[in-house]
C-alpha cells in the first residue's frame, strides 16, 4: 500500500488517464495497471466510496472535482458509467478533439458514442473483465487501436476486432460471468446439503474449475467440445451429468440468452 501525501496527487497534477464512472470494472483497471506502473490516474467522484478508497491506497491516483475536471486533467478517458445514466452523465461535458475515448459501455454503440463525445478524434470500445485486477483475462477492443490495444496488454490479453457486429458478439459472451459463478455456487450448495465442510466444498470446486479452465487454455487447438467428449467415460458419472442438464434444455437455454443479449446490444 503506498502513502498518500497532498503532493503526490492532487486535483491539478496532469493525469495521462481519467475515468468517467468509478464502478467495480474501472477499479479493476486501477488495480490492475498498479502493477506495472504508477502513472497519474484521476477519477470522478460519481462512487465516492469506490474512488476514495482506490485514491487512499495508490498514491498515483486521484479523485477529481467533478467530471469535467477528469476531461480537463486527462488525455485518454475511459468511459466506465452504467448505460442507463450515460446520456445524463456525458450529455453536458465538453470534450477536446485531442482526447483519446475508451468506452466501456457495452450497449452504446461507436456511432452513438461519436456523438456524445465531439470533437474527440478517436473512440475506442472495450469490455474488459473482472481479472484484469491481476493483470490477467481477455479484453476484446474496437476498432484496432494501438494505445488501448498496449493498455489492455498490460492487464492481460487485448483482442482487436475488424468490425462492431463481432465485438458485439464478444460482449454478449461476457454476459456469461454471474451464470458461471451461480453454477458452481449451485454445486458447493449441493455439497454442503449433503454434509460437506463449505470451505472445503469451495476450495474444491474452485480449483477445479481452475484446473479445468487451465487445461482448455493450454490446449487452444482443441475444442470444447471435443474436450466434453474427453472428460466423460462412457456409462460414467460425468456423462450422467451432462446427458441430464442437456436434456433439461440447459445448453439450449444459455444459447436462447446469448442471442437475447445480442439482440439488446443491437437495437433496431
Amino acid at each position: 500500500m503506498h502513502e498518500k501525501t497532498e503532493s503526490t496527487m492532487t486535483d491539478s497534477t496532469p493525469a495521462r488517464l481519467g475515468f468517467i464512472g468509478t464502478g467495480t470494472i474501472a477499479a479493476a483497471i486501477v488495480e490492475g495497471l498498479a502493477l506495472s506502473g504508477e502513472e497519474p490516474i484521476l477519477l470522478s467522484p460519481r462512487n465516492a466510496d469506490i474512488a476514495a478508497r482506490l485514491s487512499d491506497r495508490f498514491s498515483h491516483v486521484g479523485v477529481a472535482n467533478d467530471n469535467q475536471a477528469v476531461l480537463d486533467q486527462s488525455d485518454l478517458v475511459i468511459l466506465a458509467v452504467r448505460p442507463q445514466i450515460a446520456d445524463s452523465v456525458l450529455e453536458d461535458l465538453k470534450f477536446r478533439p485531442d482526447h483519446r475515448i475508451l468506452s466501456l459501455i457495452a450497449t452504446v454503440s461507436l456511432a452513438r458514442l461519436r456523438e456524445w463525445t465531439a470533437p474527440a478524434a478517436t473512440v475506442v470500445r472495450g469490455v474488459p473483465l473482472p481479472p484484469v485486477a491481476r493483470g490477467e483475462g481477455p479484453t476484446p477492443i474496437f476498432p484496432p487501436d494501438k494505445e488501448a490495444r498496449a493498455l489492455f496488454d498490460r492487464l492481460g490479453t487485448a483482442i482487436e476486432l475488424a468490425d462492431e457486429s463481432a465485438f458485439d458478439i464478444f460482449t454478449a459472451a461476457s454476459a456469461t460471468m454471474a451464470s458461471y459463478f451461480a453454477f458452481a455456487h449451485s454445486i458447493t450448495a449441493w455439497m454442503q446439503r449433503h454434509g460437506t465442510d463449505a470451505a472445503q466444498a469451495h476450495r474444491f470446486v474452485a480449483q477445479m474449475l481452475k484446473g479445468l479452465s487451465e487445461t482448455a487454455a493450454i490446449a487452444p487447438d482443441a475444442g470444447f467440445a471435443a474436450l466434453a467428449d474427453e472428460h466423460q467415460t462412457r456409462g460414467g458419472i460425468n456423462e450422467q451429468v451432462f446427458r441430464t442438464v442437456t436434456r433439461d434444455g440447459v445448453i439450449d437455454n444459455l444459447d436462447h440468452a446469448l442471442d437475447d443479449v445480442l439482440r439488446r446490444l443491437r437495437p433496431e
